[in-house]
């Protein structure tokens, strides 16, 4: 971490003529290179990609998940999933849904007027905002580190956003931070977007979720006719998640034996999330401060869309710890909902005199 602020500190001064960018580039990359690893850092969308960690004398694996699509010239709506790939922040997180979406217990969230009576939706039309679609730009480089920042439409509240990624010379982890500028107070629903490669083999991966107060079922489905965990209820484990069609059934072991879209929100958590590959025989850990980001978002992606660019092949693990009522949008992170009521909170403040910042860490690691 001391390296990481060493970056965070050098990113107002002069660099290298070589290191600065004159103005965004779709497609431009920047590749960082250590003794356990290599990673690339996309300008669009300011995406994590291309991750390889080294977890044994001779064992390189890839962790991260990036869509199959990329590159296909596939027809993508939202635009976000054109380059959809390892790791990236979502602010603000979510989008817009339509209030008969959602179980009738969630409704009066979706309908209610923001509790400080702002009612500035625009951000809203982006999913998971602008950042996942705008170019970033190159702030800072070094040998370890690679700094680059979004600045957001001057309609926002939200006025930049500075990421670092950053290798752990001695391991295999790699360690994040983000820092968020804003140009007046508001708040907004946040989350960062981590998406893990499930293996091919039914129940390899093995999902321990650290300490959690309770768990929410998306209460819109998310995948009408295909998901199964009953919209909108409540659970205290993985290991008994309820079912539409009654009875409850194990969410801790992925993949599914059977196709199917899953959305679990954890909240409360310590800010820690263990994921054990049978199939390599690795761990992964995954550790963010939970006072700035209280939940932990699973999106289970299971072959269950059948729609183009997913086709029905998709499958990958998205373990997104958010300050969020899921991805229902500002509008219902705002207002009170079935979570915030239970005193977690589902947005952040964003105050012009103190950017919010948060750091998070990503390991792996043979079992």
């Amino acid at each position: 971490m001391d390296e990481l602020n060493a970056i965070e500190q050098s990113n107002n001064r002069t660099m290298k003529q070589d290191d600065v960018a004159a103005a965004p580039q779709a497609g431009q990359t920047w590749h960082l290179e250590w003794a356990y690893g290599e990673l690339d850092v996309h300008a669009r969308g300011g995406m994590l990609g291309g991750v390889r960690l080294k977890v044994g004398p001779e064992q390189w694996i890839r962790p991260f998940y990036e869509a199959p699509w990329i590159g296909a010239g596939l027809p993508c709506e939202p635009a976000l999933l054109e380059h959809l790939r390892s790791e990236f922040v979502c602010l603000p997180f979510g989008g817009g849904y339509a209030a008969d979406a959602v179980v009738e217990h969630w409704r009066p969230s979706m309908t209610a007027e923001n509790a400080e009576g702002e009612r500035e939706r625009t951000d809203d039309a982006l999913p998971h905002g602008d950042c996942c679609v705008a170019d970033w730009t190159l702030v800072n480089r070094t040998a370890t580190g690679i700094t680059i920042a979004v600045d957001y439409p001057e309609s926002s509240p939200i006025a930049r956003l500075t990421r670092t990624v950053q290798c752990d010379p001695a391991s295999a982890a790699i360690e994040f931070s983000l820092s968020v500028e804003s140009r007046r107070m508001a708040r907004r629903p946040m989350g960062l977007h981590p998406n893990i490669a499930l293996p091919e083999l039914a129940g390899a991966l093995h999902i321990d979720p650290g300490e959690f107060r309770f768990g929410v079922v998306h209460p819109a489905g998310p995948e009408t006719g295909v998901s199964r965990a009953a919209p909108g209820g409540v659970f205290e484990q993985l290991a008994a998640v309820p079912l539409a069609a009654g009875g409850d059934a194990r969410f801790d072991r992925l993949p599914f034996a059977y196709d199917t879209e899953e959305i679990l929100q954890l909240c409360g958590t310590d800010g820690v999330v263990s994921l054990f590959n049978d199939e390599e025989k690795t761990v992964y850990r995954l550790t963010w401060d939970a006072s700035v980001l209280p939940s932990l978002l699973l999106w289970m992606s299971n072959r269950g869309r059948a729609a183009a660019p997913w086709n029905g092949r998709n499958l990958c693990l998205g373990v997104e710890p958010v300050a969020s009522a899921f991805d229902l949008g500002t509008g219902a992170a705002l207002a009170a909902n079935p979570i915030n009521e239970r005193g977690v909170a589902t947005a952040i403040t964003l105050d012009p005199a103190k950017p919010t910042t948060i750091r998070y860490r990503f390991s792996a690691a043979h079992q």
